[in-house]
């Protein structure tokens, strides 16, 4: 289910909406009052279901953008503290959202991967492996049910000249 709201294409015009609503929060607060902890909300949702591309574009736009507060507003700060306090801002959003990125890749890793762990009683001569309710079941059908990996047969080189060495050509 994550992974289908991950793919839904209208998620960048919600990220940017409530950018716009964060910013407009910030602008109505005034300089007294800062709160560009709000711009993590729409960075952080845009990193987890849109990726690292749309998490930078707004860890570095939304900074970039409260710029233009210092035209608007009447500050006790100049333009280089601006500049400064922008900066920061952006190197710690950035991080977050490469956090984020990390978070997301690890945990479609995690879906991939499902392991078998401890003892599998198997018998040594058909490799049939025992189950917790003791019936034998081959080693193929066992390991399909346990996990996601599916098997294709062949014959390696020493069984084919084993069971099929009179059909191979001489010197094979």
């Amino acid at each position: 289910m994550l992974q289908d709201l991950r793919r839904r294409k209208f998620w960048p015009i919600f990220w940017l909406s409530l950018s716009v609503i964060v910013v407009a929060a910030d602008y109505i607060t005034g300089p007294a009052m800062q709160f560009p902890i709000l711009y993590i909300i729409p960075i952080a949702l845009a990193s987890w279901f849109n990726g690292r591309r749309w998490g930078l574009v707004l860890a570095c736009g939304l900074p970039i953008f409260r710029i233009v507060f210092l035209f608007l507003w009447t500050t006790p700060w100049g333009l280089l503290e601006t500049i400064v306090n922008a900066g920061i801002r952006i190197i710690v959003f950035s991080l977050l959202v490469f956090l984020i990125d990390h978070e997301v890749q690890r945990q479609a890793l995690l879906k991939e991967v499902k392991v078998l762990k401890g003892l599998l009683p198997i018998c040594s001569f058909c490799k049939k492996i025992r189950t917790q309710d003791k019936n034998w079941v081959p080693l193929e059908n066992y390991i399909a049910e346990h996990s996601e990996a599916e098997f294709s047969h062949g014959f390696c080189p020493d069984c084919m000249k084993e069971h099929y060495g009179n059909f191979l050509p001489p010197g094979k």
